[in-house]
């Protein structure tokens, strides 16, 4: 009798071969993991040695199960009996289907990597098992010319949470080479080199790596599965980085990202929470596929368009459809194809939104918008969820399956939709879709009946959605025309706006710091005292005018000269506010012009009218001319009369010119309005005539009259807008003087222009902080690795007597950059979740510690009363720290710019319940005082700072705030 013989090779035909790439191998990895009831996988990569190490805390396997299925061939990969009643009430966990079918996530690790660690502990209910070590060398299965069972792997058991040491792994991989020796001798020599570079090569020490990484762990009361896998793939480092000359995501992104669905129209919670941490250094790392990477059910909500719907057994659509915010409850979608019959595929639910290409188009803000562009751009496309879990590659728009790019070369306008531009979520049952089944090597469905009829109803979908809503045609467009065009409208008009603004805002911009300019120049006194000195001097020689009564005219000449000069030369520094929005930059820039101006005119201009006043009595009382008082009123108040005449009457003519302007351009709109209007009645009516209607029947008849109609209708509706466009704008002028529409978009404009720098500004905050706790995160990280070599060093340190004095070196610098980084430790704001006591004392303790040094090089003193060592605040660390380690450092600075005999002091008090901060700086400058408390206020180099600082922080002295 004859009998089948297994040869080794069939592992690698199974596992590496099968699967399209690492990507797809690290997804099937993933699906096991959630098969196990795991709630976390993560994976850690490292570049500087290519280990691998993926981990999860599922229910693991006992030493049995590793070896009757983890190492049996064309079994179940799964565990009996996990989904039924009493597994689930045992470990509390909800029923999950099973994702894996056929096995081969494990002979998959092949494409990872050629050799891995396998740490693996069960439980099951409370009880744990001991943990399980196998290790594989997948190179030997790639051998020609060895059976499947000639290959040994070692495996042994750790008892309890005890973890396999640097040694134990050696002694593994020595096993391994030892017991299949016998095989080795038999392969190509070229195998057998590999495979002992790759045997030297595999150093880890689980003990290590698990101190290292943390959780999930199989110490202690942990569980699951673990591979260690070294060294990886050369081409994993490439799926991560992708095309850098490309703009979309890299493939392992696009393969792994989203793999629970987020965008689920059930909202669950998701079942499982995936990692891959890029440790592009031992210290670095990055999370490429966090959840935070992949679209949320808030940006679908958002975006400019939203559809979700069920088709069911028969395949017909129906669902709600949002157009710019315009909902459409029940919209159907029939298809034609089944005769009457139920799919094969089954009813399933879909959900997908899209955003415009441009963002005068879209709802969203321009910033949101160019985010949700960047991101559809890398990570847009229909993904397919199975039971909540990614079904590859689905979603990768390198495989148009529905055709969506395709069509869209052919007409963009016809059949809208792209992958760029959308993103989405079909939403597959094993349940209610089993015929649709994956292909062996995961890359997407079998092409059999039910992926077919799956496919032309989608592919349909998106064509008869284009038709219905994003064609001027379709039977809802309405919507998109109208609101796309209004929008584009607003566009329009927000930018001719912006231009007007931009230019005004610079001439005013230039205006101002002409003004400062020659105000500290003290141009304007210089130029009042030239014009007084003048005055003087020509009053002198109208006085020598012999004639008395013409050298009294002469006087009152000058003087009205006198006045009107001086009158020009205080318009010179008047600066016309324009009625436009200002930032917060030029706000203060206008108020500090406020008051310089007014200072001006107050100390400069009236004192020399009042000089030229005086100049003028004197020159007449010492020439004994009689001056008609009367007379220089009335002369004074004549030129002011006529210029505000002159004024007025220019403006006067301008109001009409542009009034007589506006009402030939209404007219003339009312009238071609009427015109356009009337052509097109007299073009329906002539096509009324050319119709035989005693030959219509009903339908034809009625279908020809809607037409008619609708024709009229548009047109009628068409130039009814325009007219009330008009209408609403001169309705809106108010003469009242009261207020205006100009007034009122200013004030709205304002607001706007405030808004956003306040977001702006937030933002920065907000990243700022976001990059404290990164770096906090990043230090920890080096000073466990610094931490971990000096350890090293030390042993070498306590037999090398040369090296002492070097260890304590930097054993000594390591202790002070150690204590630094804990002064984060009251800044994190994750590690205070619950508001803490906080005291006075202990502020004051941590201001010592973190400007120690720097007080005592500047000879500052930081002092505290008894009430504020008293205080006692109920708060988060992470909100009081900051403000006053801000103040201090102010505080510090300006007291170091002064004079060494000034003596230099911070103290720190409490008073009825009001935090204090003193200092003996130099003070706020007056022109400051408003703007000090601005977000983002600097004045580096002038003078100023908080003299007294009442914190508005009220307190208890034994309670919280």
């Amino acid at each position: 009798m004859a009998k089948f013989k297994t040869r080794a090779r069939t592992l690698d035909l199974l596992g590496r071969q099968q699967i399209a790439g690492i990507p797809t191998a690290i997804s099937e990895l993933f699906k096991n993991a959630h098969d196990a009831y795991a709630e976390h996988v993560e994976i850690d990569y490292y570049r500087s040695d290519g280990l691998f190490v993926l981990r999860d805390d599922g229910i693991g396997m006992t030493a049995q199960e590793f070896a009757d299925r983890w190492l049996t061939i064309g079994t179940e990969s799964k565990l009996m009996g996990v989904n039924d009643p009493t597994f689930q009430q045992e470990t509390g966990k909800r029923k999950r289907p099973m994702l894996g079918e056929k096995g081969i996530g494990r002979l998959a690790i092949a494409t990872i990597a050629a050799q891995v660690l396998v740490l693996t502990r069960a439980k099951r209910g409370d009880v744990l098992s001991d943990l399980t070590a196998a290790f594989v060398n997948w190179t030997l299965f790639e051998s020609p010319g060895i059976n499947i069972d000639d290959i040994r792997i070692p495996v042994r058991t750790f008892p309890g949470g005890e973890l396999p040491s640097a040694d134990d792994v050696a002694e593994m991989i020595d096993e391994f080479r030892d017991s299949n020796e016998h095989v080795t001798t038999r392969i190509y020599r070229d195998y057998q080199e590999r495979i002992d570079r790759e045997l030297q090569a595999f150093r880890v020490n689980p003990k290590q790596l698990d101190d290292y990484l943390g959780s999930p762990s199989l110490s202690g009361r942990g569980s699951g599965t673990h591979f260690v896998l070294l060294p990886s793939s050369e081409l994993l480092a490439e799926d991560i980085d992708g095309d850098p000359t490309i703009d979309k995501a890299s493939p392992l992104t696009k393969a792994l990202v989203g793999f629970a669905n987020t965008l689920s129209m059930e909202r669950p919670v998701s079942t499982i929470h995936t990692a891959f941490r890029d440790h592009k250094t031992d210290e670095t790392d990055d999370d490429i596929i966090s959840e935070r990477e992949f679209f949320t059910w808030d940006e679908f909500q958002n975006a400019d368009h939203q559809v979700i719907g069920t088709f069911d057994e028969y395949g017909q659509f129906a669902g709600k459809v949002s157009i710019y915010g315009s909902v459409i409850e029940k919209h159907v979608i029939p298809w034609r194809n089944t005769d009457g019959l139920p799919t094969a595929c089954g009813p399933f639910r879909i959900g997908f939104a899209a955003i415009e290409g441009e963002a005068r188009h879209s709802t969203l803000p321009s910033s949101e918008h160019a985010i949700m562009v960047a991101k559809t751009n890398q990570l847009g496309g229909l993904y397919i969820y199975r039971d909540g879990i990614r079904v590859l590659p689905y979603g990768d728009t390198d495989y148009d399956w529905l055709d969506i790019e395709y069509r869209r070369t052919k007409s963009a306008y016809y059949y809208y939709f792209s992958h760029r531009k959308m993103f989405g979520a079909v939403e597959l049952t094993s349940e209610r879709n089993f015929q649709l089944r994956e292909k062996a090597g995961r890359e997407g469905f079998q092409e059999n009946k039910a992926y077919r009829q799956f496919r032309r109803m989608l592919r349909n979908l998106f064509v008869q959605m284009a038709a219905d809503f994003f064609r001027k045609e379709g039977m809802h467009a309405e919507s998109f025309v109208e609101r796309k065009g209004e929008l584009e409208r607003d566009e329009l008009n927000r930018r001719r706006r912006e231009r007007l603004v931009s230019v005004k805002r610079q001439q005013l911009s230039d205006s101002l710091g002409q003004f400062f300019l020659r105000v500290a120049n003290s141009e304007p006194r210089e130029l009042a005292l030239m014009l007084s000195q003048e005055v003087e001097r020509k009053l002198r020689e109208a006085t020598l005018i012999s004639d008395r009564q013409r050298a009294a005219r002469e006087v009152l000449r000058v003087e009205q000269d006198a006045r009107s000069r001086l009158e020009a030369l205080e318009s010179r520094y008047r600066i016309p506010r324009p009625r436009i929005a200002l930032s917060k930059a030029m706000q203060k820039d206008w108020r500090d012009y406020v008051r310089a101006l007014d200072e001006i005119s107050s100390n400069v201009f009236r004192e020399t009218r009042e000089l030229i006043e005086g100049i003028v009595k004197d020159e007449a009382a010492k020439a004994r001319l009689e001056i008609d008082q009367r007379l220089r009123v009335e002369m004074a108040l004549s030129d002011l009369a006529e210029e505000a005449k002159r004024t007025t009457k220019t403006r006067g003519s301008e109001i009409r010119t542009e009034a007589d302007r506006v009402a030939e351009e209404v007219r003339e709109v009312a009238g071609t309005c009427l015109k356009e209007l009337e052509g097109e009645l007299r073009t329906v009516i002539s096509q009324l005539q050319r119709f035989d209607v005693s030959r219509l029947d009903d339908d034809d008849l009625v279908h020809m009259r809607d037409g008619l109609e609708s024709r009229i209708r548009k047109a009628w509706e068409t130039r009814a807008e325009r007219l009330d466009s008009i209408l609403l704008q001169l309705d809106s002028i108010d003469l009242s003087g009261e207020t205006s529409t100009l007034d009122q978009l200013v004030a709205v404009e304002q607001r706007n222009v405030t808004l956003e720098e306040e977001a702006a500004a937030d933002l920065q905050l907000a990243q700022l902080g976001m990059a404290v706790e990164v770096i906090n995160h990043e230090f920890n990280a080096m000073v466990r690795s610094l931490r971990n070599n000096l350890r090293r060093l030390k042993a070498w340190a306590d037999v090398n007597s040369e090296l002492e004095t070097l260890y304590q070196s930097i054993r000594a610098s390591f202790d002070h950059l150690d204590g630094y980084l804990t002064l984060f430790t009251p800044l994190h704001r994750r590690l205070y979740r619950k508001a803490v006591l906080i005291r006075g004392w202990e502020i004051y303790d941590f201001l010592q510690d973190l400007f120690g040094e720097r007080l005592a090089r500047h000879d500052v003193t930081l002092k505290r009363t008894r009430a504020f060592s008293e205080v006692r605040i109920t708060g988060f660390p992470s909100s009081f720290y900051p403000v006053f380690v801000n103040l201090v450092d102010n505080a510090v600075f300006w007291i170091a710019q002064q004079n060494q005999s000034v003596d230099r002091w911070i103290e720190l008090d409490a008073q009825g319940g009001v935090l204090q901060i003193r200092d003996s700086g130099p003070g706020v400058h007056r022109r400051d005082t408003e703007d000090i408390f601005e977000y983002g206020f600097t004045r580096s180099r002038a003078v100023g700072v908080w003299d007294w600082l009442f914190l508005g922080m009220r307190c208890e002295r034994s309670d919280t705030i």
